[in-house]
This record gives C-alpha cells, sequence and structure tokens, in this order.
C-alpha cells in the first residue's frame, strides 16, 4: 500500500469535503434542509460519474508529459493552499468557509419556504460541484502518476465518510476543525508530490527515488513553520 498517496489524498479530499459541509450546512440552518441535502448529493455524484467516465482515458498520454502536467496541477493547489494557510495561522484567522461560508462564498439564497426552492437547490449544486471537482483533479492526477489508483481512491473515499460522520455527529462544533493546519498539511503533501513528478517529467530523476518524498515533505513543512513564525514576529 502506498501510504503517501494514501495520505496526500485523503488530507487534499478532507479540505474540499469540509468547505462543502460547511456550505451545507449555513443552507441547512437557513432553513433550506431538503435543498442544501440533495444539492449535495447531486453536486458530488455528478463530477463523480463524470470523473469515471474521463479520468482514466488520461492514462494513453505519454508518461513524460503526464508527469509534467501532473506535477503543474499538484504545485498549483499545492501553492495556494500552503500560502494562504501560512499567512492566516500566522494572522491567527480562520477561513471565511468556515466562520461564515454563505458570505465568503458570495451566495445570496432565495427567501420563499413555503416549497423547494429549486434556486436554492442549484446553489448548493454548483457549491458542491465545484469542491468535488477539485477533488477529482487531485485524485486523478494522484492516481495517474502513482498508478495507485485504489490509495487515491479509497483516501478521497474516507475523507467523504469522515465528513460526514463529523457532520452528522458534531455539526455544533465545525469552529472547532482545525482548518487552517488541514489545508497547511494537504498543501505540504501536494507540493511534495508535485515536486517530486515535475522533476521527473523533465528527466530530473532524484538519485534517492521515492526516498526523496519525506525529505521534500521535511522540507515544505519545516519552511511553512520557519514561515509562520518570522510573520508572528513581525
Amino acid at each position: 500500500m502506498n501510504v503517501g498517496i494514501f495520505v496526500a489524498s485523503l488530507g487534499s479530499a478532507s479540505v474540499e469535503f469540509f468547505e462543502t459541509a460547511a456550505i451545507a450546512y449555513a443552507i441547512f440552518r437557513s432553513g433550506y434542509p431538503r435543498e442544501a441535502i440533495w444539492g449535495t448529493i447531486t453536486g458530488l455524484m455528478g463530477v463523480g460519474i463524470v470523473s469515471a467516465l474521463m479520468g482514466t482515458g488520461l492514462q494513453y498520454i505519454p508518461i513524460r508529459i503526464l508527469q509534467v502536467a501532473i506535477g503543474l496541477v499538484l504545485l498549483w493547489f499545492g501553492w495556494g493552499w500552503y500560502k494562504k494557510s501560512i499567512l492566516r495561522q500566522a494572522r491567527h484567522k480562520r477561513a471565511g468557509w468556515i466562520t461564515n461560508p454563505l458570505e465568503s462564498e458570495g451566495i445570496a439564497l432565495e427567501t420563499k419556504r413555503n416549497q423547494f426552492s429549486q434556486l436554492n437547490f442549484l446553489v448548493m449544486t454548483k457549491s458542491a460541484a465545484i469542491e468535488a471537482l477539485e477533488v477529482a483533479l487531485v485524485v486523478i492526477t494522484l492516481g495517474l502518476a502513482s498508478g495507485t489508483w485504489i490509495e487515491a481512491i479509497a483516501g478521497a473515499g474516507l475523507a467523504l465518510l469522515l465528513t460526514v460522520a463529523v457532520v452528522a455527529m458534531l455539526h455544533g462544533y465545525l469552529l472547532t476543525v482545525p482548518d487552517v493546519w488541514l489545508k497547511l498539511s494537504a498543501g505540504v503533501m501536494l507540493l511534495s508530490y508535485g515536486t517530486f513528478w515535475l522533476a521527473e517529467g523533465l528527466g530530473f530523476a532524484s538519485p534517492l527515488g521515492e526516498f526523496a518524498l519525506p525529505i521534500l515533505i521535511g522540507f515544505y513543512g519545516g519552511i511553512s513553520l520557519f514561515a509562520i513564525r518570522q510573520l508572528q514576529t513581525q
């Protein structure tokens, strides 16, 4: 079992699924429980079906081109999460999606309460689909690059189950989720794998092989802690 791929997929998917859960919970609490539930299910299932149909077709792309593309995608995702998390932790801020998810996403709900709101259902479906698309991109790139599809899909699947369980049992405590550290950890993993596969795709394979990954993880993790400490002292 490739533990690294499983953990990278689990951490990355957890970030996006918790964001979806926060939006759904806010819509649920606003008086639209059916719209929140069915919109979430529709958005996640829609992206899941499309990804399953299209994802494996990418395997026919030459491996070097695929490694470069995968490395760039993971670096793009990882750097964004990495940078935001360092700044938020240094400034003791939480992500907008966990403190005020509807406002942070620019969501304005329809105010009719007498019947099923198609508009609010579409708003929730769109929000869930956007987050699910990011999960799909990460899972597909991890699976393609490593060939360990089971670990990549299992990580995302466990992330979804854990998110559902946490929301169901501890929905009143969503604000206690360590969102910044969760996203920072996922960013470190994606940056590490992105750097590794980009280097391989460009022909700069490490003599250490896959043992270079723990070094990269330690490097990016150490830099993030150093950056947080330096920003806090300014």
